[in-house]
């Protein structure tokens, strides 16, 4: 059985959405231990699944045999809600991107420099849900490993 990445692959070919790193300005995350058969959509870019979406995640990011994050990238200290409303449109497009009988691990990811305690309590609140599942919002720092995101996938 192939993984998702082929579909996405195959679905983006000619798209300058495809990319190899994820990041913005300042703020980047680390994919030296992410699964090497990955693929990264970078939602502001042409040919993105989003591109006429005001409320978008920054990139969605896909990953061998079933990982699927959108990922979220705030250079300062974030308004939670905001966010995770972000996510949830990410999560919109994780459903009609990937096939229907197939099990996805579903991990939305907020990446911030900090989080004040208060938006940390705010942020464990909150869930995006994805096939009727309500999942956790994983929040890693600027410069962590993707894979810090994902421990209990």
């Amino acid at each position: 059985m192939n993984g998702i990445v082929h579909g996405i692959l195959q679905r983006f070919a000619d798209q300058c959405c495809l990319v190899d790193d994820i990041g913005k300005n300042e703020c980047k995350v680390s994919l030296a231990d992410a699964p090497p058969s990955r693929a990264v959509v970078n939602l502001d870019k042409g040919g993105s699944p989003l591109r006429r979406t005001r409320v978008k995640c920054d990139y969605l990011f896909f990953a061998d045999p079933n990982l699927v994050a959108p990922i979220e990238i705030k250079d300062g200290e974030p308004n939670v809600k905001y966010a995770a409303g972000q996510l949830r449109a990410g999560a919109k497009a994780v459903d009609a991107l990937t096939p229907r009988g197939r099990e996805i691990v579903f991990r939305p990811v907020l990446v911030s420099k900090s989080l004040r305690r208060q938006h940390q309590i705010d942020l464990r609140k909150e869930t995006v849900q994805f096939r009727r599942r309500q999942e956790r919002i994983r929040r890693i720092a600027c410069g962590a490993s993707l894979t810090e995101a994902f421990r209990d996938a």
